[in-house]
Parts: structure tokens; sequence; C-alpha cells
């Protein structure tokens, strides 16, 4: 039984991807599913019990309705399968937010996506759409920003429950094999405290050796190359298909998998000749050889969100870790190495009494290094502009750069008590 919620702005396509999920799972599996439309389940039930639209209602009267909404969902729940209910945050009132997400939606479901179709896509159906759906004077800048202001309060809300906010794209084929993946495999290779925890059990010897454990990324961090796109690169992957599932700084465990379907449709003799190939072409960084040097006593753990079979060549030559993470090429996912999966590690060695090491250079490593008890940041040879775009935005961090490349983020230290 799952209750999931699929969020996005009005005309980002959410009924026509739940219904290609619907159909999909009744072609596919035996799973029982149905779909809850939110806003005409909403106007339904006003209708019935205050004879007016949802809209036109008191505040107090929609508590009542969304209350009852809930209770249809939570019944569902127990007849089907999956219940998929299309949601809205936020509606657009010029340049700011009418914000009609509750905490009883927060509370209601058990996943929350978020469909996060091209603005330009979205402008064009809504220009084309009839009726009250019809909007056209909306502007490209206008989702956008409308897009962000709510990937943003829902991806805080998420991390508030220890949940992730999956982003999906406009790829309705890989969106509905992604959803399906979900529901078949969310506790044994997504769900990420799952899989820190069978990360540490099955570790435990070795992390009890130690009282300090490093984690360390490595494209750009160990190395100051990113070898993932010269492994792309001999696979006949263009570097601009990568960028695309990537594109917005979206790092969500849907972007990993359609990464992974790229690689594991590849012939694995041509995976094995491309990671040896890359491990020529990585250029490793002294600096970070020169550190983890000086830390003979901890245990370092390599955490890549880039491709293990290059990094495991990598340890093979050079001895860098006692243990390494990374996504695979091969044809099951055993789990996937996303930001929050980064967190969850750096998260859980913590609560086992370890003094955590956090080193790397992307946003992908950012929650890891806020997780740990020291975070450091690298920047070989240009700083990251997402990165730098993330502490623009913030009052002060913990989180510290370390060594000097003649680049330096601007890091505000938060003020201890």
């Amino acid at each position: 039984m799952m209750k999931l919620a699929i969020y996005g702005v009005s005309r980002a396509g959410k009924d026509y991807l739940i219904k290609n999920v619907i159909a999909y799972l009744q072609a596919n599996t035996t799973l029982t599913v149905i779909h809850i439309e939110g806003s005409k389940t909403l106007n339904a039930l006003a209708q019935d019990k205050f004879q007016k639209t949802f809209k036109s209602l008191d505040e107090s009267s929609k508590n009542t309705i969304r209350e009852n909404f809930t209770e249809i969902v939570d019944k569902k729940d127990s007849e089907y399968d999956l219940v998929l209910v299309d949601g809205h945050y936020s509606f657009i009132d010029s340049d700011s937010y009418n914000i009609v997400f509750t905490e009883q939606d927060e509370n209601t479901y058990d996943h929350f996506f978020y469909l996060d179709t091209p603005s330009e896509m979205i402008v064009e159906f809504s220009r084309i759409s009839k009726g009250e759906k019809r909007n056209i004077d909306i502007t490209v800048e206008q989702v956008r920003n409308w897009k962000k202001f709510e990937k943003i309060e829902l991806e805080n809300i998420c991390n508030h429950n220890n949940k992730e906010l999956v982003i999906l794209d406009e790829d309705t084929k890989s969106s509905v094999q992604f959803i399906s993946y979900w529901l078949d495999s969310y506790s044994s290779t997504l769900c990420n405290q799952a899989s820190a925890l069978d990360f540490y059990n099955r570790h435990q010897e070795l992390l009890e050796k130690s009282t300090q454990i490093i984690l360390i990324d490595c494209d750009k961090t160990v190395s100051i190359n990113d070898g993932t796109y010269d492994f792309c690169r001999y696979l006949g992957i263009r570097k601009e298909e990568l960028k695309s599932v990537f594109r917005n700084d979206r790092y969500t465990s849907y972007q990993f998998f359609k990464v992974w379907n790229l690689y594991r449709k590849q012939n694995p003799i041509k995976v094995e000749e491309s990671a040896i190939q890359t491990l020529q072409k990585i250029s490793l960084s002294q600096d970070v050889f020169d550190y983890l040097a000086c830390q003979k006593d901890s245990v370092v753990i390599g955490v890549t969100s880039g491709v293990f079979d290059i990094w495991s060549l990598v340890n093979e030559k050079y001895q860098v870790f006692d243990v390494l993470l990374g996504n695979t090429c091969k044809s099951e996912i055993e789990y996937l190495v996303t930001p929050l999966f980064k967190k969850a590690i750096a998260k859980l060695l913590r609560e086992k009494g370890k003094h955590v090491v956090a080193i790397g250079d992307s946003m992908i490593d950012i929650p890891m290094l806020e997780a740990a008890n020291q975070g450091y940041l690298i920047a070989h040879e240009k700083l990251n502009t997402a990165v730098e775009s993330y502490f623009t935005g913030m009052g002060c961090t913990n989180i510290e750069q370390i060594f000097d490349a003649g680049v330096s983020y601007n890091l505000k230290k938060c003020c201890e008590l």
C-alpha cells in the first residue's frame, strides 16, 4: 500500500503522466491503482457539502473539505496497492504565490514527486488550453520562478520529514518506468536510510576500528577532473545527453536512475574497456593524497555519484579508500548514490558515535558536508557556479574550504553559541 503525490505547476502535465503510469502498471503488473484527481475531487466535495466551488469557500469550510479529501485518500489506500494524487503546492498571483499546500498534505502521503516540465512547454500548454485552465498572459520567466519557489519549499518540507522530493521531467516514458521501479524497489534499493544502515552493517567490523570516518567524493575532489565525461565518450554517450539529465542542477533518484539506464544498455565488455581507458585520463590531486596520508587512524570511504567501475580501478592502483561506494553500470541496482544517500551515511555514522569528516566539490556533496561534524569544500581549478549560488542565498554555514587553490568561496561562518 502506497500513497504517492505528484506535484507541479498548472499545465505541467500531471494528469497525462498519471494516466500513463496507470496504463503501464495495468499492462505489466498485477498492482491495483487508482488516481484521485486533486482539484476535481475537492470541487466535487465542496459542491456536495456546500453547493459552492472549493475556491469560493471560506478557510474553515476549505479545511473541512480537505479533511474529507484526506479521508478518501486513506480509505482508498486500504483498498488499492497504489493511490496516485495530483497536487498543487501553490497558485501564481502576478509575481506572488498563494500557497494551498497544508499540514494535512504533508502528513497524508508516503512519497512526493514533482513534475518539472520545461517552462516553455508549460507556457505553450497554458495558451492552447480551454476554459479556466487557459492562460495567455503567463510568461516563461514567471513559470520558471514559480517552479523554483515550489521546488525549494517542497524540498524543505521533505527534508524535514526525512523524505526525498523526486524531480521528474517531461520524458514520460522514463518517468513511468521510474515510478514503476520505485514501487517495486523503494524499500530494497531507494530508501536512503535503509541503504545506509545496510552499508554500516556490512562494514561494521572495519568502521569500528576508528572513531573518525572520512567520507570523500571522487570526481573533482580526489581527482582534479571529472572522469565520467571521458567514460561516456568512450561508450558513445554524448556529454550533452548526460548534462541534459541533470540540467538545472537536478540530482534526485530519478536522474541517477536515467543515467543507470544509459549505462546498463551498454555491452559489459565495452563498459570495462571504457573504465580502463578512463583510468589513464584521471588526474589525481596531490593535496588530497597528502591530507589522507596524515589521517592514518581514520577509515576512508569513497562516496561517488560517478561511476563505480572507474573508481574501483583507481583504488586498485592507488589504494585511496578503505571502502568505495558508487553508481553501478550493472543490470541490477544495489543502491543509488544521490545527495541524500550521502547525507544518510554521514548522519548514520554520527548517530553511531563517529566523528565524520566529509569532503566534496559540488551540490551533490552539500547535504553530506552539512551533516558531517566537519564539512570541507574543494575547488581545484575554479568555483562551482551552483555551489556559489547556494552559499549566496545562505546566511551562514559551518562548511569550510580546504586547500588554497587560488579560488575561494565566500563562506560566512556561523557564530557558535
